[in-house]
Order: C-alpha cells, then structure tokens, then sequence
C-alpha cells in the first residue's frame, strides 16, 4: 500500500540551466496547489544522509506541524511543573491545563517561574481554570552542531579554571552554570527528540547523542564538586601537577567525545582512545596516593569519559552498516 501510494507521488523532472551556472527544477503544480505555494514563500531544504533532498514550505512547518496538548490536572494529578519538561522536550508547542476546580495561585506562579527554565516558554493565558503556555522558540534555528558546542565550551572552561586554580593563576568569571547547562540540554531534546521533521535515518544518531548530552551533564556535576573540593584543601605539587595535566587531557578527550558524534571519525575516536590510556597511565604513576575523595572524582570523571567516548565510537558505522552486512551475508 505504501509503495503504491509513494509511486503515484513520484515525477521525473529535468534539470534546467539559469544563467551561466545556476541549475534549477521546477515545482510540482499539485504540490504546489495543495499548500498554496505563492511567490516569494520559503521553501525549506534538507540534504538527508542518504542524498535524499528534502523540501518543506515553511508556512507548513510553522502552521500544521504546530503540536498542542490539553490536560486534566485533576485527573493527571500531577502538579504541573512536574509534566513540562516532558512536554517540552517532546516539541510540545502549545501546552493548556484545565481544571474543573479554581487553580491555586501559588501553582501558577510556581508554573510561571519553571517556565524561565525552558528556553522559549512563556506563560500566555491564566484563569480560574485554565493555564497556558506557549513555546515561541524556533529550535530549527538552533543547530544540534550549536547546542552541542555551547556545552563542551561551558565544561571546557570549568575545567581551565580548575587548572588555574591549581596553577595559583587568576580565575576567569564564569558565566554559565549547571542550570544554564540544563537550559542548552533541554533545548537539544527539543531539538532531538521533539523535532517533527527528522527523517528516520537521524534517530539512531540522535539517540546517541541524548545519551551522551546526559553523561556530559552529570560530569559537569562531578566537575563543580572536584572545583569546590579543590579549593578546600592544599594540594601538594606532587598531586597538583598530574592532576593538571589529567584535566588538561580530559578537555581534549572532551573535544574528541563531541566531535565524533558530530562528524563521526575513526581518528578521532582513535584519538580519544589515546588520551584515555595516557590520563590511565598519569593516574598510576603519578596519582595513587593523592586523596580518597580526589581520586573518586577524577575516576568518575574518567569512567563516564569513557563511557561517552564509546557510544560516539558507535556513530563511525551508522552509514557503513548496510556495506558491512552486505559484506558478511555476500
């Protein structure tokens, strides 16, 4: 059925030549007709993984792709702050909830300041028994490649004032913290999880992605709890230096776990192996008799690192599967 369906939908056109080097084709009149295309509209353009080109019109993507969700509070009995990070995250444009009873004005206020959490969320409609929010935040303007970067530099330069720190250097301000970082990792579910229009090959990578935005997030909270310890005690140089130089190494392996599952790559897995096995080899040499609570950190550290780094490695064969199997079953 779907492949009828599919074939009755598709058309050969000829590609024209405008000008001396632009190409073009022309669009389908009942395309065309059916989402009044007009003159001057944005048309949206996605290369997908497999050279597929994919055209969306943007009045399309904005309007009809808009996804709404009305909720009983009485029957959910949930309070409401505890459902929008879902909602949120799964692209939830429109969010109400009703109630047949008058809402407490605490709860909508409380609904109201959780709202500042999530990037975009506003508060557009209070009564008795209603409650609204809206979502105003083009997230497809915000690139998963952004979202990703912005997270890696937050951590990055925590772990360089904890190298200053160490270093007796001057600490730069720094402006971003774990609720900042929450904010960039719910903009990047939305983005993932909640987007309307990825195609089905991009699930697998995103997932991938979602498990290792996660583990960031819980390094990150390791990393404030070695900053505050470390300004609690004195380190002897003895400590101090391999501890700078294994932090120095997690920021590359940092950069290698991002990377990778941006723009998968054997060398720079290869490279993160690398950095493991030498932060390893610090930490036995160098490291075994610095503080219990110190070498936990820096071990739990390592250990999610590690763990992070081999499900970007996994990212290498999404595109080269299908070549492999046909290799194994040939």
């Amino acid at each position: 059925m779907t492949e009828d369906r599919n074939a009755k939908d598709m058309e050969t056109r000829k590609v024209q030549k405008l000008g001396s080097s632009s190409l073009f084709i022309t669009l389908p009149k009942k395309w065309i007709n059916k989402w009044k295309i007009n003159p001057g509209d944005k048309i949206i353009m996605e290369v997908l993984d497999d050279g597929t080109l994919k055209l969306v019109a943007e009045k399309i993507k904005f309007n009809a792709g808009r996804k709404s969700i009305v909720l009983d509070i009485d029957t959910l009995k949930q309070p409401m702050t505890k459902v929008l990070t879902c909602l949120y995250s799964l692209g939830y444009d429109e969010i109400v909830f009703e109630s047949k009873k008058p809402f407490n004005p605490k709860d909508v206020e409380e609904v109201s300041e959780f709202s500042k959490q999530l990037v975009g969320a506003e508060l557009t409609e209070s009564s008795e028994n209603r409650v609204k929010l809206e979502c105003l935040l083009d997230i497809e303007k915000i690139g998963m490649e952004s979202l990703l970067r912005r997270i890696l530099n937050i951590m990055s330069k925590k772990i360089d004032n904890l190298i200053s720190l160490l270093s007796n250097q001057e600490v730069k301000e720094v402006y971003a913290n774990q609720e900042d970082l929450r904010k960039i990792y719910l903009m990047l579910l939305r983005r993932t999880v909640g987007n309307k229009l990825y195609a089905e090959s991009d699930f697998t990578k995103n997932s991938f992605v979602i498990v290792n935005a996660s583990i960031l997030l819980n390094i990150d909270s390791i990393l404030d709890k070695l900053g505050d310890y470390v300004k609690t005690i004195k380190l002897e140089p003895n400590i101090a230096e391999p501890l700078k130089q294994i932090l120095g190494n997690m920021n590359d392996l940092l950069d290698e776990i991002v990377m990778s599952i941006l723009f998968p790559s054997v060398k720079r897995i290869s490279n993160g192996t690398t950095i493991i096995y030498q932060i390893k080899n610090v930490m036995n040499d160098s490291f075994k008799n610095s503080p219990q609570l110190l070498n936990f950190y820096v071990t739990e550290i390592l250990s999610m690192m590690e763990g992070a780094l081999a499900n970007s490695s996994c990212t290498i064969f999404l595109e080269d599967l299908p070549w492999m199997e046909r290799n194994l079953t040939g």
